[in-house]
């Protein structure tokens, strides 16, 4: 074989998997995140927090992503998780609004706090059910139906807690 021929090979065969890398879906890819897989549900309304304050949207179904500000427990055995709202844009990537939007999910049970803390990325589908006070501005309540928790790893152990990225069950009280 010529000297040239290597890495000519080695070249196509490194494109070929950069391609395939490429093509493999990410866990922030929102609109195939498994939250919109899980269960047949109603349809999902495309609300911002703002939006949902309107008393129509009183049971409207939404799926929001965000980073989480707060953790609380409230009585009966529920976790509260209020949220910094973030979009998609078109590379899947989460963006933050220059004009913050908060957002309270809240759910029976407790959620492993390995893997739900302070500035953890998640997406939470779930119904509209009210609204409260946060930072002295009325936010929308969401029930939650479902939690996705996304990661920022990059590279490392995907044993590890902050590279877990994947639906959450709450543990039961």
């Amino acid at each position: 074989m010529p000297p040239h021929r290597p890495p000519r090979l080695c070249a196509i065969l490194g494109a070929c998997v950069l391609l395939a890398a490429c093509a493999t879906p990410t866990d922030r890819a929102a609109p195939s995140s498994p939250i919109a897989a899980t269960k047949p549900q109603a349809p999902v309304a495309d609300l911002l927090p703002a939006q949902a304050l309107s008393p129509s949207a009183q049971g409207t179904r939404v799926r929001w992503s965000g980073g989480i500000h707060t953790i609380e427990a409230r009585e009966g055995a529920r976790q509260c998780f209020t949220l910094l709202h973030a979009t998609f844009d078109a590379r899947q990537v989460l963006q933050w609004s220059r004009d913050p939007q908060y957002f309270v999910a809240c759910g029976p049970g407790d959620y492993d706090r390995n893997l739900v803390a302070p500035f953890t990325l998640l997406s939470i589908g779930g119904r509209v059910v009210g609204s409260q006070h946060v930072v002295g501005k009325p936010v929308p309540v969401l029930e939650i139906e479902a939690l996705y928790r996304h990661s920022d790893c990059v590279q490392g152990s995907e044993q590890s807690p902050e590279c877990y990225a994947g639906e959450l069950q709450p543990e039961r009280p």
